[in-house]
């Protein structure tokens, strides 16, 4: 719109000739395709870096958490399966005591 009356107030009719249309059509197209990659730029300029944080912190405390969870389990199991154990063997000794 505001290139057509750009070009009405210099006293060239839209419709009068090919020329300026094509002009027209060309600064047209080349605005659409600037604000089109300029959008783009922006966007991802913005977005990159908070997506890479937030990847990362995501990454980090997944880790932790997931070594965390393991050390606890292999802990856990590792005194349980000691204890029974140490029973075990407490009791067979104490038993076989008794009888001797």
């Amino acid at each position: 719109m505001i290139l057509i009356y750009l070009l009405t107030a210099v006293g060239l009719s839209p419709d009068g000739s090919s020329t300026v249309h094509i002009y027209t059509q060309t600064v047209h197209r080349t605005t659409q395709s600037t604000t089109h990659r300029t959008t783009w730029l922006t966007t991802y300029r913005t977005t990159q870096p908070t997506t890479h944080r937030t990847t990362q912190l995501t990454t980090r405390r997944t880790t932790k958490l997931t070594i965390r969870r393991t050390t606890q389990l292999t802990t856990h199991r590792t005194t349980h399966r000691t204890t029974r154990l140490t029973i075990h063997r407490t009791t067979q000794l104490t038993t076989h005591r008794k009888h001797s």
